[in-house]
């Protein structure tokens, strides 16, 4: 399947204030190392992605903006060509970014106190939005077999008769694991979680 994008063309970011290229300094204290370490696009944005931005960009006042009516049906549209689902408009929340919103979820799903389900290796915002927003940390470590990562489901039951709420990453940031529908499945069907 063709996409139509160049995806061969390398574009130099070094000198334009990246964290992934010119933060390689301070993070390593060495500027010469690969920048793996951050998940961070390698890839020019869609010419069409630019365009926009662009004309939005030309009006000379960046003022507050609401979400247009286009962006809802974009996303509607979406969930209903790529996934089958139909869903309400209402049913969406705008959210400034991913760690934002796993902060959100964990104070809108749990007190404080409560405790909160991650399985690490993972992005590390998910530990700092369960500790820093006072609610109590249950690990349930992914387990490494055969080269691939999986989850302990019979560890996982365990913990969550302790918890009131489970953070699944999905794609799994760092492993890269898409979670196979049969997992997630049996992630559904456990009365514990």
């Amino acid at each position: 399947m063709s996409s139509g994008f160049d995806f061969d063309h390398e574009v130099n970011r070094e000198g334009t204030h990246s964290v992934k290229y010119d933060g390689r300094q301070s993070t390593f204290g060495k500027s010469d190392v690969i920048p793996v370490w951050v998940a961070d696009m390698d890839f020019a944005a869609p010419p069409a992605v630019t365009r926009a931005l662009a004309e939005r960009a030309a009006h000379p006042i960046y003022g507050y903006t609401l979400f247009p009516d286009s962006l809802y049906e974009a996303l509607l549209g979406w969930m209903q060509r790529r996934h089958g689902w139909t869903i309400q408009r209402d049913w969406i929340v705008m959210c400034p970014g991913v760690v934002p919103s796993i902060n959100a979820a964990v104070m809108a799903f749990t007190q404080l106190g409560e405790s909160v389900i991650i399985q690490p290796p993972v992005y590390f915002p998910f530990f700092s939005a369960v500790t820093q927003t006072g609610r109590k940390l249950i690990q349930n470590p992914l387990h490494l077999e055969n080269g691939r990562y999986t989850i302990d489901f019979d560890h996982l039951e365990q913990c969550a008769r302790d918890a009131h709420l489970l953070l699944l990453c999905s794609p799994h940031n760092p492993v890269g694991r898409v979670w196979h529908p049969a997992e997630l499945e049996r992630l559904l069907r456990s009365q514990q979680i």
